[in-house]
């Protein structure tokens, strides 16, 4: 039997934090570079993105994420 290394990602730490205006979702690279994202509410981030229908969350995401996959 052969053992594969185990894959590991790009090493990206996150945490959330809440500030005056809302939530904040920020990733710190193995570099030490900092991204932030501001939490929004999720069906109206799929409306955002293209979802046609008003479905349920996960459905309207599954839209979404479909359309973008077959433009690639």
């Amino acid at each position: 039997m052969t053992l594969k290394r185990k894959r590991s990602g790009v090493g990206l730490e996150m945490r959330t934090f809440k500030g005056s205006e809302g939530r904040y979702l920020i990733f710190r690279t193995p570099q030490g570079s900092y991204h932030a994202f501001k939490e929004v509410e999720a069906k109206q981030a799929a409306r955002d993105c293209g979802a046609k229908h008003e479905l349920n969350t996960r459905e309207m995401w599954k839209q979404v994420w479909n359309k973008r996959k077959r433009r690639k």
